[in-house]
């Protein structure tokens, strides 16, 4: 499994993939550059090569693999034995319910909004049902955007907002405990997930560079001329969306982390 994070793990496994196209020399020359940001050492990668070559033979090599993925929210024991046993599903707005009253009925102004919540509910269901988010890096889940860890899910966030504003945020900041489920994804359906909107085709044909491989790309070419570079400073923020259950077989490892 490759984890975005674990560079000293997977830069020498994309150094060996890339290898036809990425000669010593190359290494040299970039290392002689010495570029002062990650977006030029990727720039200057691709003047000195093939571009479309590195970039197929990336693809390949995350295809051939398991990706790491991370999801991060609130959840007591209970809803996290649920996770162990059925894995991560697609978001349903009814089901949130359950967690918005526990959270939410402890306010004193709760008796005053309750009866807002089926149509609070509805509203933000319109933009948000139906999908599991992961993400490529645990830093950046962790130190970038914590508030999936802080709140729980986002879906919940927008509904007590619009219930009871900032209280109500703060309430679910106090329902169940930070958790961050890491997930091994196979290397195609992890492609897929990361261009749930815009195939690779299409990426790739107005000239940009797809998901993961952008990523994995960017920090392994920063590596080359900068050895002791550790990509989760990057705290990268790069999704991935199921629309159906990520399975429990998938998952690694679970953890909780302290308020």
């Amino acid at each position: 499994m490759l984890d975005f994070d674990s560079i000293d793990d997977w830069a020498p496994k994309l150094a060996a993939a890339v290898s036809p196209h990425v000669p010593d020399s190359v290494v040299q020359k970039l290392v002689a550059a010495a570029p002062k940001s990650i977006e030029d050492a990727q720039a200057r990668l691709f003047d000195l090569t093939v571009r479309d070559a590195v970039i197929d033979t990336t693809l390949t090599w995350i295809r051939s693999t398991k990706i790491a993925g991370y999801h991060g929210s609130r959840l007591t024991d209970a809803e996290m034995a649920s996770v162990r046993a059925t894995g991560l599903i697609p978001l349903k707005a009814e089901g949130r319910r359950h967690r918005l009253i526990r959270a939410l009925s402890p306010h004193s102004r709760w008796h005053e909004v309750a009866e807002q919540l089926d149509a609070a509910i509805r509203e933000v269901a319109r933009h948000r049902e139906d999908q599991v988010h992961l993400t490529l890096s645990r830093a950046g889940l962790t130190e970038g955007f914590n508030h999936y860890l802080t709140y729980g899910a986002e879906f919940d966030k927008h509904v007590a907002s619009a219930l009871l504003g900032p209280d109500g945020k703060e309430l679910l900041a106090c329902d169940g405990d930070p958790r961050v489920i890491q997930v091994a994804v196979p290397g195609p359906l992890a492609l897929d997930a990361a261009h749930l909107f815009f195939s690779i085709d299409d990426v790739r044909a107005r000239g940009d560079i797809p998901h993961l491989v952008n990523q994995f790309l960017m920090a392994w070419s920063y590596r080359l001329a900068h050895p002791g570079f550790q990509c989760r400073t990057m705290k990268v923020d790069c999704g991935m969306i199921f629309r159906s259950t990520v399975p429990a077989a998938w998952i690694v490892d679970f953890d909780t982390l302290a308020d």
